[in-house]
């Protein structure tokens, strides 16, 4: 038994390798639909996974040697209870190598298939973060807008003149205080709130980004590759179990959510914020920004207010989806976890 379950796994191995061929060949479903995943994704996939192989057989093998005793013990003892365990164990082991086996087919069609049928053949990887950056571009831009406009108008509008005559110091600051005062709630309070929003619009941009990072270099050698080992093991299978789970929520879902969300929402909000961004900056140049901003209809305040209606759709993008996808990506991982481990219901309470 033992020797057929090794061929067995032998067999479902060899079987991982030629999914490359499978999927990536010439004429192949991943290859014509989104051909990047076969020179990118399934390389490293493949890499990575080679130099765990022989610890996964190893450790698979030594999971059905304990389910084959397990089995060999109820039947000695005609205990049909341990039986059935011993034979639950064993389709645990089959379950394990199939996991190691699918993961290829499972990145392939997360990655490559379903994409391809929504929003084309893009990099997940390369479109969530390439939106994002180009969403902070335009965040700093439109920031450093308002703060150069900013130091301008409070420049001007905190001058202090005086005339001197015949030793006699004759105060100009009550000529130009109701131009300060006008100014300070049309141009200087509304633009420092904004800049203030858009910074840590900026914080959160970076966190998603560095986020993005980082799960795509370490989730495949740091979870999916210990977890499917751990699943091997009867004590720890429920940590391997949790820690697939969180290899595919956030090496597959989570970028996909990512990429979806900012192809359909960035565009629009990019362009509101650079078009802004250029039309403050235009009028808001040395003097002018002071002629420009001297009443509610001057062209510096109505570029200001143009900007603050962008911020709706701006957070909408930047907090709004990225926390609903970090819920959906939550979700699938407790519902992978309970499917292939177990253990999501006892460990909810440590992961809230």
């Amino acid at each position: 038994m033992l020797s057929v379950f090794a061929l067995f796994i032998a067999l479902l191995l060899h079987a991982s390798w030629a999914q490359s061929t499978t999927h990536c060949a010439t004429g192949g479903t991943a290859n014509v639909l989104a051909p990047w995943y076969c020179s990118q994704i399934n390389q490293q996939v493949t890499q990575v996974w080679q130099n765990w192989a022989p610890i996964a057989l190893i450790t698979a093998t030594l999971a059905f040697l304990i389910a084959a005793l397990i089995f060999m013990i109820g039947i000695v003892f005609k205990n049909d209870r341990v039986r059935t365990f011993g034979v639950g164990e064993m389709y645990e082991a089959i379950a394990t190598a199939l996991i190691a086996v699918g993961f290829l087919s499972l990145a392939a069609v997360v990655f490559g298939v379903i994409p391809a049928f929504t929003i084309g053949p893009i990099n997940p990887y390369d479109t969530s973060l390439t939106y994002i950056s180009n969403t902070v571009n335009a965040t700093q831009g439109a920031v450093k807008s308002l703060y150069n406009v900013i130091m301008i108008t409070s420049f001007y509008a905190s001058l202090d003149l005086s005339v001197e005559v015949s030793g006699e110091a004759f105060s100009l600051t009550a000529i130009l205080s109701p131009l300060s005062q006008t100014i300070a709630p049309l141009i200087i309070s509304p633009a420092q709130t904004i800049s203030g929003m858009l910074l840590g619009g900026l914080m959160v941009l970076s966190a998603e980004f560095y986020m993005i990072l980082f799960f795509m270099y370490i989730a495949i050698p740091v979870f999916l590759i210990p977890g499917i080992i751990f699943r091997a093991i009867l004590p720890l299978r429920g940590m391997g179990g949790m820690l697939i789970a969180i290899a595919i929520a956030f090496y597959l879902v989570m970028p996909l959510l990512f990429s979806v969300a900012y192809y359909f929402t960035n565009t629009s909000t990019i362009g509101a914020l650079q078009a802004s961004a250029a039309a403050i900056t235009a009028h808001g140049q040395g003097t002018g920004a002071i002629t420009n901003s001297a009443s509610p209809t001057s062209p510096l305040v109505t570029d200001v207010t143009g900007l603050q209606s962008v911020m709706g759709g701006y957070f909408l993008s930047v907090l709004f989806y990225p926390a609903l996808i970090l819920v959906l990506t939550y979700t699938s991982m407790t519902v992978i976890a309970d499917f292939i481990g177990g253990v999501s219901r006892r460990t909810g309470k440590l992961m809230i």
